[in-house]
């Protein structure tokens, strides 16, 4: 063994081989309470990534270590049994909560690297984990074709075509604005041959429409880009709107990024994935504490139970990722390999060259240093030990934790949120063999942490009995109590009461979809100028077509006309009904301006002035 002098992180940390530690993960299942909330953190418990015994770290991994002041970590010590001793630097979390060694070059694919930390006041960490071997990146989904006729189409705005929303049943008391990203979703069905299957109906991108299903901002994305999980959230104390954007393989995961931006459209900040990775699309969850957490697909080659000894296959593991927002390291990561026996998955690894045994699809942070995660191609929810990595229970799927009570199955779940008194809801889509059911529902469950049993509460489903999505789907809990459901890989989003009660249902075009759908009161004002389209259609008749990308206060629409080197004066003066308004002007006049005007009058923005056409 080659020993090395040990140097403060201060200067440059050298890094010495040492054996390799595993750790054993047990499952403990907690006798009290479920507290629900996202609440800031204290200091939090000690955590390092990678993980002791982690079987697949990045290449490019920092070794991150989370719940020590910077100034208290002594020493980081790094080597490779392929590449040796490594050197680095030693960077520090936003509110000295630690610190990442960045190493100053990657690790080697399929090395063991050992790692010692020294912390003041803790006893020295030794621990060591292996190095992926990664396999080639799948192409990524880009079919350019669009269907007009499903698509809105502006005068102002001829460049703007989002897809047409269909309003089935209004509602009243839906209080918010609503949240969605329109784009022909991948379809993945586990154990069947054909892995995706999509349609394109449109162009991608964030999108907000009213109760009334009318366009308040659509955000157009060149092909093949697109979004997902698009929702206000709360950063830095005030509030903000986030999305993933980026590019979907035919492996059904993401290659993308968080973006953060302010109320008037404006980007804040783009969250990267650390340590060699792309964010996956599936979520992108801000934090109190200013992290971003993140769900990542890494493609590797390993070997398969089964499979001839020394052959390797592309298998699909599941991470989460924690970031700190505003220096993009790494603060903590977890690998469903290792934690989560690949026997437990309902995928198949002959249903596609890319074996998909997880799925990880949503992340909820819980007090106390754990999180709430869902893994779609195990049917299960997972309760995760942040500072271990263990699972704390199981709910669903082959090794569950609780007695399934009748009606609380669920397959091919999305979007887990722990509600309070100890309930969960869900997504619940069973729309893949082998349990494919007559339609999807949206689901709360009661869990009694003392008998161990998940009994069924209510389910939601839409009148019929027949929308069954394949993929992707959402539920979230309004303040009120109802119930918003996004209906996936199928078009349909409905609002119900907490008794069942249909109450609101709308619809994106067949062949479209939305990963989630949202709820959320939403005003805004764009920095950007309405958008404004005259057309003289006789001598003494003008059509002005005016829409602002965006706005969500304006009440009345105000055109000003002008002769040739006259002044602007006022003419017309019509409510603002739809994201295009049309206003019929008469009269000889040469320039037009359009002003946007609040319920008091008062002016938000002006046109710039245009000429007839």
């Amino acid at each position: 063994m080659r020993t090395v002098t040990l140097l403060n992180v201060r200067s440059r940390l050298v890094v010495a081989l040492a054996t390799v530690a595993t750790t054993i993960v047990g499952l403990a299942m907690p006798g009290g309470a479920l507290a629900t909330g996202h609440q800031a953190h204290s200091t939090p418990q000690l955590t390092i990534s990678p993980e002791p015994g982690t079987l697949d770290a990045s290449p490019a991994t920092q070794i991150s270590i989370l719940g020590a002041a910077p100034r208290r970590i002594r020493l980081v010590r790094v080597s490779g049994s392929l590449s040796g001793v490594h050197t680095g630097a030693l960077r520090a979390y936003t509110g000295n909560r630690g610190a990442s060694f960045v190493l100053d070059k990657p690790l080697t694919q399929g090395e063991r690297v050992s790692v010692e930390i020294r912390i003041a006041g803790h006893r020295p960490i030794r621990f060591s984990f292996t190095v992926a071997r990664l396999a080639p990146t799948p192409p990524v989904i880009n079919i350019p074709t669009i269907q007009p006729p499903k698509l809105q189409h502006f005068v102002s705005q001829p460049q703007l075509i989002p897809p047409r929303i269909r309003v089935g049943k209004a509602s009243s008391s839906l209080a918010g604005d609503l949240f969605l990203t329109p784009l022909p979703s991948p379809i993945v069905h586990p154990g069947s041959n054909n892995a995706i299957s999509i349609t394109p109906v449109g162009p991608g991108g964030p999108m907000i429409i009213d109760p009334h299903g009318r366009l308040v901002w659509f955000d157009q994305l060149p092909a093949p880009t697109v979004a997902t999980n698009f929702r206000p959230q709360i950063f830095n104390g005030r509030t903000v709107l986030t999305w993933w954007q980026g590019e979907v393989t035919i492996a059904a995961y993401g290659l993308g990024e968080g973006m953060i931006y302010d109320t008037s459209y404006r980007p804040i900040k783009i969250v990267r994935a650390g340590n060699g990775y792309s964010a996956d699309l599936h979520e992108f969850v801000l934090t109190p504490s200013g992290d971003a957490l993140l769900t990542i697909q890494s493609l590797i080659m390993m070997h398969r139970a089964g499979t001839p000894a020394g052959t390797l296959s592309p298998f699909l593991d599941s991470i989460v990722q924690e970031v700190d927002v505003r220096t993009g390291l790494v603060e903590w990561e977890w690998h469903a390999l290792g934690h989560i026996p690949v026997a437990d998955s309902y995928a198949t690894a002959t249903n596609s060259p890319y074996f998909d045994a997880y799925h990880i699809n949503s992340i909820e942070q819980l007090p106390s240093d754990r999180l709430l995660i869902s893994a779609r191609d195990t049917s299960a929810i997972y309760d995760v030990d942040k500072a271990t990595g263990r699972l704390v229970w199981t709910l669903g799927g082959k090794a569950s934790s609780f007695r399934m009570e009748r009606g609380s199955r669920f397959y091919f779940q999305h979007d887990a949120r722990l509600l309070p008194g100890n309930r969960i809801s869900l997504f619940d889509d069973e729309g893949g063999p082998p349990f494919e059911a007559r339609s999807s529902r949206g689901l709360i469950l009661g869990l009694d942490l003392r008998r161990h049993t998940a009994a069924l509460v209510h389910a939601y489903r839409r009148p019929g009995d027949d929308t069954l999505a394949d993929s992707e789907g959402s539920m979230q809990t309004l303040p009120d109590g109802d119930k918003l459901v996004g209906f996936g890989s199928e078009r349909y989003f409905s609002e119900f009461s907490p008794g069942g009660r249909l109450l609101f249902d709308a619809s994106l075009p067949v062949d479209d979809g939305s990963y989630r759908v949202f709820s959320s009161p939403w005003m805004a004002t764009p920095t950007t100028r309405p958008a404004v389209l005259a057309n003289r259609i006789s001598p003494t008749r003008v059509s002005v077509h005016v829409s602002w990308n965006g706005a969500s206060n304006v009440a009345r629409w105000q055109v000003l006309v002008a002769r040739a080197g006259a002044a602007l004066r006022p003419v017309a003066s019509v409510p603002d009904r739809a994201f295009e308004t049309q206003i019929a002007v008469t009269g000889n006049a040469t320039t037009f301006e359009v002003r946007a005007l609040s319920s008091n009058g008062r002016v938000l923005a002006r046109s710039n002035p245009v000429t007839t056409s």
